[in-house]
C-alpha cells in the first residue's frame, strides 16, 4: 500500500490536473492548422494517421511536468501559506526526490523529441524548458515579477505550447522563416489568453505571494488594475483569434464568452469572480477542443476524476474543483 501511495504521490507531484490546459492549447494549435481537423475528426482517422500529434503531446507533457515540479520546489513556502498543495510543504515527497523527478521528466521529454519527432519540435521543447527555468529560478525568477510572470506565461503556456500543436501537423519539415512567421502570428491569440488567465490567478494568490516577498502582478498593482489588465489581455486574445488560419471560431467564441467573466471581475473585483475568470474560460475552450478531438474529452474526464479520487483519499479535500476557494 505504501509503495502504491509513493508512486501516486510522485505522479501527482507532476500536477496532472494542470496538464489539461496545456493539452488544450497544443490541440488548439493542431486544430487551427490542420486540414484534417473537423468536428469528430480524430474518430474518422486511424490512430497511425495522427501519431505525431499524440507523441508530441506526450513528449511536451513531460517537459511541462518537469517545469511544474521545479515551480513547486521554489514555491514551497508560498504554497504552504496559500494552502494550495501538500506533497512538498508537508514533506510527503522530499525536495531531493522532486529534483530527481524534474530532471527525469526533462530528459525523457527531450528524448521523445530527438528520437520520435524532429529537430524543430525538440527545439520547441528546449525553449519551453528554458522559459520554465527563467520563470522559476534565480536570477531571473520571472514568476516573482509583475510583468515577468505575464511575459513568461504569454510565451511559454501560450505561444510555444500552441506552436507544438501547430508543428505536429508537419513533423519532419523544418519551417522556413515565412512559415514560422505565420505560425507565430497564429499563436498570439493563445499567448494573450494565457497571459490573461495567469494575471487573474495572481489575485487569488496575492496573500501568500506578498507574505513570501513576491512582487506578482496583483501584489504590485492591486486587484482593480489587475482586473483591467486581464480584461485587456482577453480582448487581445479575441482580436487575434480572427487571424487563425483554420477553424478560428473554436477560439473566437470562447474568447468572446470569456470577456463576460472578465467584465464581471471588473465590476466586482472579488476573489470569487477572479476564480471564475480563470477557471471557466479554460473549461470552455477545452470543451470546444473536445468537439474536434472527442478522445480528448475522455482524457479530461479520466484526469479530472482520477485527481478527485486521489486528493479525496489522500488528503480529504475536493480538488480539482470549479467552486470558488
Amino acid at each position: 500500500m505504501k509503495i502504491t501511495e509513493k508512486i501516486l504521490d510522485g505522479l501527482f507531484l507532476l500536477r496532472i490536473s494542470l496538464l489539461a490546459p496545456v493539452w488544450t492549447i497544443v490541440l488548439l494549435g493542431w486544430i487551427t492548422s490542420s486540414s484534417k481537423a473537423r468536428p469528430g475528426g480524430l474518430l474518422r482517422y486511424r490512430g497511425a494517421d495522427n501519431v505525431e500529434l499524440w507523441i508530441s503531446l506526450a513528449g511536451f507533457s513531460l517537459i511541462v511536468a518537469s517545469i511544474y515540479v521545479v515551480n513547486q520546489i521554489v514555491d514551497v513556502e508560498s504554497d504552504r501559506i496559500n494552502r494550495k498543495l501538500f506533497l512538498l510543504p508537508h514533506g510527503i515527497v522530499s525536495i531531493r526526490n522532486a529534483w530527481f523527478l524534474a530532471a527525469l521528466c526533462a530528459f525523457l521529454g527531450l528524448g521523445v523529441g530527438v528520437v520520435f519527432l524532429d529537430g524543430f519540435m525538440t527545439l520547441l521543447f528546449a525553449v519551453s524548458l528554458l522559459l520554465g527555468a527563467l520563470y522559476n529560478l534565480p536570477p531571473a525568477s520571472m514568476k516573482d515579477r509583475a510583468w515577468g510572470g505575464v511575459l513568461a506565461n504569454f510565451l511559454g503556456h501560450g505561444t510555444a505550447t500552441y506552436l507544438v500543436g501547430w508543428h505536429a501537423v508537419e513533423v519532419g519539415l523544418f519551417p522556413d522563416l515565412e512559415t514560422l512567421g505565420a505560425g507565430i502570428v497564429a499563436s498570439l491569440s493563445a499567448g494573450f489568453a494565457n497571459a490573461a488567465i495567469y494575471t487573474t490567478t495572481t489575485i487569488a494568490d496575492a496573500d501568500g505571494d506578498k507574505a513570501t516577498g513576491k512582487r506578482t502582478f496583483c501584489v504590485a498593482y492591486g486587484e482593480r488594475t489587475t482586473a483591467i489588465v486581464a480584461s485587456i489581455l482577453c480582448s487581445c486574445a479575441l482580436a487575434f483569434s480572427f487571424l487563425l488560419p483554420r477553424n478560428r471560431w473554436i477560439m473566437v467564441i470562447p474568447s468572446a464568452v470569456s470577456l463576460l467573466f472578465f467584465g464581471y471581475l471588473l465590476i466586482t473585483t472579488t476573489r470569487k469572480s477572479a476564480f471564475w475568470a480563470f477557471k471557466w474560460p479554460v473549461f470552455l475552450l477545452s470543451a470546444f477542443v473536445a468537439f474536434y478531438v472527442p478522445l480528448y474529452a475522455v482524457l479530461i474526464f479520466l484526469t479530472f476524476f482520477g485527481s478527485r479520487c486521489y486528493y479525496r483519499r489522500r488528503f480529504g479535500i475536493e480538488y480539482p474543483t470549479f467552486k470558488a476557494q
